[in-house]
């Protein structure tokens, strides 16, 4: 098989078993099933929610320390 040129990617415990579970229905790798999930994304709204948490996260932690 020819070498790839994949970035390597942190999957939480909990969605790799979901991945692993899909896997295994389809007879085929998790590496698979994970190209496909990246494909069918919808960037543009994960990039918006990426873009506005930071923006959330400071909101809570200044609520967090007022008296």
């Amino acid at each position: 098989m020819a070498q790839t040129h994949r970035k390597p990617v942190y999957i939480q415990p909990k969605h790799h078993d979901i991945l692993r579970r899909i896997a295994f229905e389809q007879k085929c790798n998790i590496s698979d099933v994970l190209d496909v999930l990246l494909d069918e994304a919808e960037w543009q709204k994960v990039a918006k929610i990426a873009k506005t948490k930071p923006k959330i996260r400071a909101k809570e932690r200044q609520n967090k320390y007022k008296y």
